[in-house]
């Protein structure tokens, strides 16, 4: 049980940053359940331990019954629970995994940098004549490769100051969710300007916006292909609104 318990911490640690344990400890209670990896008394022991801060000793370099001793006094354990969370914590914290950790410190961000991705965006939006509407839509497959401005993207460096484990996938996603909410915005303003002349959809400047994007965000275009329409005109009374 105790290689579960720390294979799903760990796991825990990587997908979500190394102060994840002492940041959310009731998260990583309800995971220990949930995944039914502990059992509830415990993953209530571990609870305990996280929000006692036991965390100072191991960091300390406590040995194996230096830490025992510490969780019974702070925590109020028998002496067989705190064995076994002393047990848990050295095993989570070894020199191994440290070492691991620190490989992959900032290693998907590095990745990243490496890298052009390709993003698919599909655009939709509905132009109103007041008494008709049109649905417009684009489809647009984007390649992009990051510059070093990309690494300093403010909410990207945010995310790995809290977790720099973050893998390239994740920051992948991180930019194509930016990116497509862009587009997104720029494709509803360009076919809801005009109350009163129809949008030209095949005509939205679809790689001036990526360009544009690009420029701010810190990616080279690579290329950028796209084409879009619309479905015709169709009077409100016909959708039943009238």
């Amino acid at each position: 049980m105790v290689e579960n318990i720390v294979k799903k911490m760990k796991e825990l640690i990587e997908k979500n940053g190394p102060g994840y344990l002492i940041d959310e400890p009731y998260k990583v209670y309800n995971e220990l359940i949930n995944s039914k990896t502990a059992d509830k008394k415990t993953a209530g022991a571990i609870l305990y331990c996280l929000v006692s801060n036991i965390g100072d000793a191991i960091g300390a370099g406590c040995d194996f019954a230096g830490l025992a001793k510490i969780i019974q006094k702070e925590c109020c354990f028998n002496k067989r629970m705190s064995e076994r969370l002393a047990e848990i914590f050295l095993y989570l914290y070894s020199d191994g995994n440290r070492d691991e950790w620190k490989q992959k410190d900032m290693a998907g961000l590095a990745a990243f940098m490496k890298e052009d991705f390709t993003c698919i965006w599909e655009g939709l939006s509905v132009w109103d004549a007041g008494n008709g509407t049109v649905d417009c839509h684009y489809e647009a497959e984007i390649a992009l490769l990051p510059t070093d401005k990309a690494a300093k993207d403010v909410e990207l460096l945010r995310l790995l100051k809290k977790n720099p484990f973050m893998t390239k996938e994740a920051i992948h996603d991180h930019f194509e969710k930016k990116i497509r909410n862009y587009l997104d915005d720029e494709f509803e303003e360009y076919c809801t300007c005009d109350d009163y002349y129809q949008p030209v959809v095949e005509d939205f400047e679809i790689e001036y916006c990526v360009t544009e994007w690009g420029k701010e965000s810190g990616f080279e275009v690579l290329s950028c292909d796209g084409n879009g329409g619309d479905d015709g005109y169709e009077p409100k009374y016909r959708r039943g609104l009238y």
